[in-house]
């Protein structure tokens, strides 16, 4: 790995020499591929020949600190699942992982003080493990503290093994961090799947609701308040001194704090910019301040997350109109129908078949 004026860029080897992404490209390392090898083997697979047609050599995996593109293991998890007919290819591969292939962070998590300090820890510093991957605590509701979990990923690549695999892991960290009685007060899943509730149920061992804006595991104050044991203070703070010295920290962009608000807000038909100040600290006229220092405004911010997250559940068949119009923060099917024909030049539905269009030829 090269430095530069502090910020990382990960040569990776392939065949035809060095590919050089930069830190912009969202990657995650290489950790995340845990069980990968053993899953694909055990369903009669070739794993060496599937990580190949993604350009990572299979030596590349058991190397701690190598990073790949994020984009790369999420086609790669998705392939995987289609070409062995196994839907729930994501929820099986996290049985193979927990905490840990969170490397310095993991150890940061298991010396917090509770199970909620180490999940915030986990969240603060995400960004060393996966530039992609989007967490967030929010306790917002004060009896329902929800761990918010998505990826940042532009295109309309198929991401739902990746998600599924995130949950898993998610589920598997509260397990280390609260003891092996924990178990989520209930789990949302963003979109339609094919699976049956019954795959979610079993493995999650609660309530499971899909369909829903956001995919997030349901937590309680109890768990969250779980001191954890045997924590060493010196080791906790030598490790974010560290950490903290690469900026990895998403939330210190404004930019990206008022993004993670506005998702979590939308659905709630509450997102206007009174309110996301208020949950900032902030003036209003500060947060647009600083907004335009980084050339942004907040309404081209909101309408640039609904349109992409439009797309997002377009592509899902079976969302109805009316429920997507709901998540994205619209009180009427027509207001969205005419946000839709702004974006697009077209209609919902032609929107839809469009992109179901496009998903049939990627694959």
């Amino acid at each position: 790995m090269e430095f530069f004026a502090g910020r990382a860029r990960q040569l990776l080897i392939f065949d035809d020499g060095y590919l050089i992404f930069d830190d912009m490209d969202p990657f995650i390392r290489t950790t995340s591929f845990a069980g990968f090898r053993e899953l694909v083997d055990s369903l009669g697979g070739d794993h060496a020949l599937l990580l190949e047609r993604f350009r990572i050599k299979p030596e590349l995996i058991d190397e701690e600190d190598a990073r790949v593109p994020l984009r790369s293991l999420v086609g790669l998890l998705e392939s995987a699942a289609q070409e062995l007919d196994c839907p729930d290819f994501g929820l099986r591969m996290a049985e193979y992982q927990n905490l840990q292939v969170l490397g310095p962070i993991a150890v940061i998590a298991r010396n917090a003080v509770t199970a909620g300090h180490a999940l915030a820890e986990i969240v603060r510093f995400i960004g060393y493990h996966s530039s992609g991957v989007q967490l967030d605590l929010d306790r917002s509701e004060p009896q329902a503290p929800r761990l918010l979990i998505g990826l940042r990923l532009p295109g309309l690549m198929q991401q739902r093994q990746m998600v599924e695999l995130a949950m898993g892991v998610a589920h598997n960290t509260m397990k280390l961090l609260y003891g092996t009685s924990f178990k989520a007060h209930s789990v949302l899943l963003a979109g339609v799947s094919p699976l049956p509730l019954a795959r979610y149920r079993r493995y999650f061992q609660t309530e499971v609701y899909t369909g829903q804006a956001c995919n997030a595991l349901i937590l309680t104050n109890q768990q969250l308040d779980q001191r954890i044991e045997q924590q060493d203070p010196t080791l906790h703070r030598t490790l974010v001194r560290y950490l903290s010295q690469f900026n990895l920290q998403a939330s210190s962009d404004v930019v990206e704090q008022v993004q993670r608000l506005v998702l979590r807000m939308l659905p709630t038909q509450q997102c206007r910019l009174p309110l996301i100040a208020e949950q900032l600290g902030l003036h209003v006229r500060m947060l647009q301040r600083r907004l335009e220092e980084q050339g942004c405004k907040f309404e081209e911010l909101v309408e640039a997350i609904r349109r992409d997250r439009a797309d997002a559940y377009l592509a899902e068949r079976d969302i109805p109109l009316a429920q997507i119009a709901g998540m994205l923060g619209y009180s009427e099917q027509s207001v969205f129908n005419r946000a839709c024909r702004r974006w697009f030049a077209m209609t919902p539905n032609e929107r839809r078949r469009l992109l179901r269009e496009q998903r049939a030829k990627e694959r």
